[in-house]
């Protein structure tokens, strides 16, 4: 049973004496319901409805429950009773009506207190419920979506009498038929007949708080911080402000939830950001304030330029957005930091230089593990309906009670680093995403489940701007392997705008990149070389560990291999890597398996015979 609208929960939860002269605005949803009392017999409501409400009465703010808000607005519109129902909970009345009422009531042959069901016997008891002559009821029934699921067409049998009652009344106006109010979960549940053109139901969305209500309603709340008897006007003003702000998207039940956290914790006011992340995202850790964290930043240029070669400033202002996401200055300028991802990078450049690598890298060195980064490669959501890969299936597809995979990456490790790998590859419906998540911090999929992104740092890597729209000089390309830093960056980041605001007309997601592009330059022959070393150690150490067999290389059959690998580095390194698998990894592979050796394999030269490279090696 829902603590929201369970028959023994207390109706007025929460209040605060208004100072005199204040007002607050209602929702706007109360003023739909309140008019079309008079004018609809049907009435099929959705949103956020599990929620706490602003209620203005005489010199009181009261935050009540929905079904609490229908009954003081339909007793003021002179109805006698309000009668709910859901199958867990059965048939009731409203606890705040007339206790008096129940007799007449039951007089009508409507059976409080009882589960209906069948199909059948709700049809008799709406009917009974709507027509009685000498009273005005209001009758609301809640989780409406899911009535009589077991039964083929059962909830049809239901709306089809409602339907036609309705209809009635609309021929005999002498027939008075009391509202329903359907409570459903999505805007499509009731079937379309039943909702299109018809002119005696309302459909009413109830929204989220808005900001004024957040705000009123966190003063009810301050008395559960451990601090709040030392707040003077001022500190008491910019709590309430912060916890308003922070709280955007949440709903007052949430914000008790986190003041309820903060006092189990005795969380203060300031660190109210704190507990609306722990709240979130389940934990108190926070990777991003841990003290080895810091240690191992300090040591970061160091640390990934043993991993990425030759991009020294690219790791340099890479390193300049870590330090911010750390000390929690990103975004710091807007008025939406704390929901916002920790740090966003976007980085550019020619393809197989490390873009992809410093990725991997950034995230082992702030998490220690390259499985706390999600990869994403945007060539796979290249179609429209991809997006149904990250935010799920719509209801009713194949599909949708898995959920997306990035919530559902998120869900599993909040703190995290999501690397969208080629972002100019995806199609324009998943910019949309991406500009929701870097705007709001947030990503809600087709089953309603929100993941937060605000404890995660944002890279998308891309190769815009390496080819030029004029294909009659430099073989077509904009980024020249001569061209200086300075060079090379400007063009990057004309291109990366052009590319967002002429070619896909999305300006402002260019804006929520500000200044995070970083340029990453083509791998120059000495950097070429560093990558060949160090990937040949690698695969030295993997034969060490696989076999126990040390590989020496002699210094004459080393500069053979190079030759053979070096052959175009303007590839990269990928290219590199792709060059060593073919004349060193494979070679070195079928020597192994020959030979057998037992402690030792030198490599005595190299040669390519007939296109296929070919090991002179001895074994100990």
């Amino acid at each position: 049973m829902d603590e929201l609208t369970g028959p023994h929960r207390p109706t007025n939860v929460l209040g605060l004496q208004l100072e005199k002269g204040s007002s607050s605005a209602t929702p706007v949803w109360f003023d739909e319901f309140s008019s079309g009392l008079d004018r609809r017999t049907h009435f099929a409501v959705t949103g956020n409805l599990r929620d706490l409400f602003p209620f203005a009465a005489q010199d009181r703010m009261d935050f009540v429950r929905f079904d609490d808000v229908l009954w003081r607005i339909s007793q003021e519109k002179g109805f006698d009773g309000l009668i709910q129902y859901d199958s867990d909970a059965g048939l009731r009345l409203h606890p705040q009506c007339d206790e008096n009422l129940a007799n007449a009531i039951a007089e009508s042959g409507i059976p409080l207190g009882s589960r209906i069901d069948t199909p059948e016997e709700f049809v008799r008891i709406h009917k009974a419920v709507t027509t009685i002559p000498t009273l005005r009821l209001l009758f609301l029934v809640d989780y409406a979506s899911h009535l009589y699921e077991a039964r083929p067409f059962g909830l049809t049998e239901v709306l089809i009498e409602a339907h036609h009652s309705a209809q009635q009344a609309l021929d005999r106006t002498d027939t008075n038929v009391g509202p329903t109010v359907w409570l459903i979960d999505r805007p499509g549940d009731l079937p379309a007949w039943f909702t299109s053109g018809n002119d005696t139901l309302r459909e009413v969305f109830v929204e989220l708080p808005n900001l004024e209500d957040r705000h009123v309603f966190a003063k009810t709340l301050l008395p559960l911080f451990c601090n709040h008897g030392d707040l003077d006007d001022d500190g008491i003003s910019s709590f309430l402000e912060q916890f308003a702000l922070q709280a955007d998207s949440m709903t007052l039940v949430g914000m008790r939830k986190v003041a309820e956290l903060a006092e189990a914790e005795s969380i203060p006011t300031n660190d109210i950001a704190d507990a609306i992340r722990m709240d979130r995202l389940g934990t108190r850790r926070n990777p991003w304030k841990s003290e080895i964290m810091r240690a191992r930043v300090t040591r970061a240029e160091e640390i990934l330029s043993k991993r990425v070669k030759g991009q020294k400033r690219a790791i340099e202002k890479s390193l300049d957005i870590l330090v911010r996401s750390i000390v929690g200055l990103s975004g710091s300028q807007t008025s939406s930091r704390h929901s916002r991802p920790r740090g966003v990078l976007f980085l550019a450049g020619p393809t197989g230089v490390g873009k992809t690598e410093l990725a991997k890298a950034i995230t082992e060195l702030l998490f220690g593990e390259d499985t706390a980064c999600h990869r994403f490669d945007m060539s796979e959501f290249m179609e429209e309906n991809s997006i149904n890969r990250m935010i799920g299936a719509p209801p009713g597809y194949p599909g949708h009670e898995h959920g997306g995979q990035l919530v559902n990456a998120m869900h599993k490790k909040p703190f995290s680093v999501v690397l969208f790998d080629e972002v100019e590859k995806a199609h324009p419906r998943i910019l949309d995403m991406f500009l929701q998540i870097l705007d709001e911090g947030r990503l809600t999929d087709s089953r309603g489940s929100t993941a937060y992104f605000s404890e995660a740092l944002i890279i998308f890597t891309s190769n815009i701007g390496m080819i030029s729209k004029d294909h009659t000089q430099n073989l077509g390309m904009n980024i020249l392997p001569g061209d200086t830093y300075a060079e090379l960056e400007g063009k990057l980041i004309e291109a990366v705008r052009n590319h967002f605001r002429l070619e896909l007309h999305r300006p402002e997601l260019y804006n929520r990149l500000g200044q995070n592009i970083v340029a990453f330059e083509f791998i120059s022959g000495s950097v070429a070389y560093e990558i060949f070393l160090a990937i040949i150690e690698r695969v030295k150490g993997a034969v060490r560990a696989e076999h126990a067999v040390e590989v020496i290389i002699e210094e004459g059959a080393l500069g053979e291999i190079r030759d053979l690998c070096l052959t175009d580095w303007f590839e990269g390194g990928r290219g590199i890597a792709n060059r060593i698998e073919t004349h060193f990894i494979n070679p070195l592979s079928r020597e192994i398996f020959r030979l057998q050796p037992e402690r030792e394999l030198t490599v005595l030269s190299a040669q390519e015979i007939n296109g296929r490279t070919v090991l002179n090696c001895r074994e100990r």
